[in-house]
């Protein structure tokens, strides 16, 4: 469990007194230095004073039982059942008091603002406007998108940072079209051509050996890091993590022919790949054995 503050959510009290959002840590925690912050969290009975969030905040309840509640939002009073498995959603800039009768546990994770200038390649200077919806809801995509992000931040991350990326891009689309009015234009965006896909295919190529960044590889292409990895994904087939791992695999698998001698340590790092066990793991994913079995096949 991380105990980071980077990975921690915060409120801001009606005195605009910034807090931890419940003082009891979290049963685990984690996030993206900084740029967003999960929380996977129990609490018996109680109540929060007025406060806002930081930032746009997922909340889905993952306990076995409703759990009444009887909240103020922006001072309007909303009373009803917290359910397993149905979100809350709780925009930024909103104040919210409540109070609940049972114990429960959820699933938190906040969005920045930076997350949907990132996303759309929007200024940070001009926020998408989000509503609150506070009424238990459904969005069985999302709730896939919230065990992902949990997999990953609790460890499970040898599909690397690009996956990570690309699934905060995913939910923060996806809370734009549910959450905003008027965002459905944001769908909208330009094709792959076969010379852009030809360009981005030789950058990933030349930069292997380092940290390919989503929204690098998105500047690099003049668009938005949403519309990229859609037309990437609409035009091969793949996504574009997947697609960078197998380029990392691939130069692995020429290295280790071409230099059976050299350390498989010092192969995983030429290629990029986030630590050894990612290096082991996505090569027998392409390959079916692994390095050293390889090594051993051609020596």
């Amino acid at each position: 469990m991380s105990t980071d503050r980077l990975h921690r959510i915060f409120i801001r009290t009606s005195a605009q007194v910034r807090i931890p959002y419940f003082a009891i840590p979290p049963i685990e925690s984690g996030g993206g230095n900084g740029s967003y912050a999960f929380e996977h969290r129990a609490v018996g009975a109680g109540s929060l004073g007025s406060h806002t969030f930081d930032a746009h905040v997922l909340m889905l309840p993952v306990g076995r039982n409703p759990v009444r509640f009887w909240s103020r939002l922006n001072g309007r009073p909303i009373s009803g059942l917290i359910e397993p498995g149905r979100f809350r959603f709780l925009a930024y800039g909103d104040t919210l008091s409540t109070s609940w009768n049972a114990s429960l546990q959820g699933l938190f994770l906040t969005l920045p603002q930076v997350l949907f200038a990132q996303a759309f390649g929007e200024s940070a200077d001009r926020p998408i406007e989000l509503v609150s919806r506070l009424m238990p809801h459904e969005d069985q995509l999302l709730v896939h998108l919230l065990h992902a992000i949990k997999a990953y931040t609790m460890g499970q991350r040898l599909a690397g940072r690009l996956f990570e990326q690309s699934l905060l891009t995913t939910v923060t689309v996806h809370v734009s079209m549910s959450y905003g009015a008027g965002r459905r234009d944001l769908l909208r965006g330009p094709s792959l051509s076969r010379w852009k896909h030809q360009r981005l295919q030789e950058f990933i190529r030349e930069h292997l050996n380092s940290d390919i960044n989503l929204h690098a590889l998105a500047a690099v292409m003049n668009m938005s890091a949403y519309h990229l990895g859609r037309v990437f994904r609409a035009t091969t087939g793949r996504t574009l993590w997947q697609y960078v791992l197998e380029c990392r695999a691939k130069e692995a698998h020429r290295l280790i022919a071409a230099h059976p001698a050299q350390p498989l340590s010092n192969i995983a790092d030429a290629c990029g790949f986030e630590s050894y066990s990612q290096f082991i793991a996505i090569f027998k994913k392409f390959y079916g054995q692994l390095p050293s079995e390889f090594r051993r096949s051609i020596t």
